[in-house]
């Protein structure tokens, strides 16, 4: 139950960067995603709330996936394919590729 109650939305309110730029926020998110204190689904749904301050739905149509399909990758559920987590994250200017560990 107390996870429901920390469960983060996205507003009609513009983003609280808290004096950061968009691009900070980015970087910031993208850097606790790089030391694995975030799964990809956390770093989209921090990415979208955070930087963007869409809802799914919003940012749904802007990526040209389903509210389902955004919902599933928040949720760490699925299995996508890379032309489609590419097309999610592409308003962020990630890519998914493979490299060495």
């Amino acid at each position: 139950m107390s996870n429901l109650l920390n469960r983060q939305r996205a507003s009609d309110a513009p983003p609280d960067l808290q004096g950061l730029s968009r691009t900070q926020a980015r970087d910031q998110v993208i850097q606790q995603f790089m030391q694995g204190q975030l799964t990809q689904g956390e770093l989209l749904k921090k990415l979208r709330i955070d930087v963007l301050g869409v809802k799914q739905d919003a940012f749904a149509t802007l990526v040209k996936v389903s509210r389902k399909t955004i919902s599933d990758v928040e949720n760490d559920n699925g299995n996508y394919s890379v032309n489609t987590i590419n097309q999610i994250f592409r308003p962020f200017d990630l890519v998914l590729k493979l490299g060495y560990r």
